[in-house]
């Protein structure tokens, strides 16, 4: 049984519902204040060399991609790695996150990594590179033909 002292009296629900949208008004501009743009782009996959990019998330923009397969440290193979140079063009500093994703001839997923701003952010009009492992999913890297990159500034 339903009992009016358990949800008000029919009087000040409108009051409630009010407070309710004012409540979520507040919560979707805070968050606005801190959300974060995205931006995403699907490109062929070339191993060992630099490669353009055209992908910007306003006025920060991913120039390029290198993949290392393998990535070698002192003659040594260490892994897969891909490294992206970010330009923030913007008149204010940003962090990034940067995702990749790996699909072979026949659009399958084969490898995902991200990386992006740990500490601190990239300042207005400088560049930064960053690092993206691919560490836990290799056993098909090799058979990349495209990739996904999404970059995400906030």
């Amino acid at each position: 049984m339903i009992h009016e002292s358990d949800h008000g009296s029919a009087s000040s629900r409108p009051g409630r519902i009010f407070g309710l949208a004012v409540v979520l008004a507040a919560l979707v501009a805070a968050v606005s204040i801190t959300s974060a743009e995205t931006s995403s782009a699907r490109y062929r996959f070339e191993g060992n060399k630099w490669l353009a990019l055209d992908l910007a998330a306003g006025d920060v923009r991913a120039e390029t991609i290198r993949f290392e397969w393998p990535a070698t440290l002192m003659h040594m193979k260490t892994g897969y790695k891909a490294t992206v140079k970010i330009n923030n063009g913007s008149s204010q500093q940003v962090k990034a996150g940067i995702a990749v994703a790996l699909i072979d001839k026949d659009l399958k997923l084969i490898g995902a990594g991200t990386s992006g701003t740990t500490l601190g952010t990239i300042d207005p009009g400088t560049s930064a590179q960053f690092s993206v492992d691919f560490k836990d999913v290799t056993a098909r890297l090799e058979q990349a033909d495209q990739f996904y990159i999404a970059l995400e500034i906030k």
